[in-house]
């Protein structure tokens, strides 16, 4: 019998969440970021007839009212990826099979101005979030647990079939000179056609900051 991890879902049908996006806010003076976590709503499951359940988190329907630096913070408005593509490319691979689930997120700052601050994942039980060190290269990678890792098979990595197991999870990355970039988790590709190949690999990513240092130092 194969040996389960203990990461690996339990759940029999495809868990949902809500469709909001997690709410996070701005300060204009001093540049500070914060995230609503919870107010005084319950978490609900709601049934909407379908075999799962819908889960609907506190932040879902709260309203903030924030203040710093002596002024109300601006609520960010998440920018679809695709609308910024062309100072910053975001993607992403659902691998690990069932017993190793996990995200894999990539990234290129197309614009050396835009690199992103820290990325968040949006998932069928709550938020995870990762800064990006300054010695950090691509990728970022989230392990999934319980129902966050429900999948419907166990094919590594996934691909991104019609299911769309993750779907109802988002990527957030949060990007100097931009601001929230969102990404969905709900691709869905022909077999064979989810790849990276428009992202460079690590390895490249240093080769290419060592030329640049190296073309700087000549100068």
């Amino acid at each position: 019998m194969a040996e389960y991890s203990p990461t690996r879902t339990h759940a029999t049908w495809k868990p949902r969440v809500t469709a909001a996006h997690v709410p996070y806010f701005h300060c204009t003076e001093c540049g500070a970021v914060v995230q609503g976590m919870d107010g005084a709503v319950d978490n609900e499951l709601i049934n909407d007839g379908e075999r799962s359940l819908i889960f609907e988190p506190s932040y879902a329907h709260v309203e903030y009212h924030l203040t710093c630096c002596g002024k109300p913070m601006e609520q960010l408005q998440p920018i679809p990826a695709a609308e910024v593509e062309d100072r910053f490319k975001l993607n992403y691979q659902i691998m690990g099979g069932l017993n190793n689930n996990c995200v894999k997120i990539d990234w290129r700052a197309v614009d050396s101005n835009c690199k992103p601050r820290w990325f968040a994942l949006k998932t069928f039980t709550g938020i995870m979030t990762k800064y990006v060190s300054p010695k950090k290269w691509p990728p970022i990678v989230f392990g999934l647990a319980d129902e966050d890792a429900f999948a419907y098979c166990d094919k590594n990595p996934c691909v991104e079939c019609t299911f769309r197991c993750k779907r109802g999870m988002e990527i957030y990355a949060y990007v100097n000179n931009i601001g929230l970039v969102v990404l969905p988790l709900d691709r869905m590709e022909a077999p064979g056609s989810a790849r990276f190949d428009d992202f460079e690999s690590t390895q490249e990513i240093i080769e290419k900051a060592k030329a640049e240092k190296a073309a700087h130092e000549d100068k």
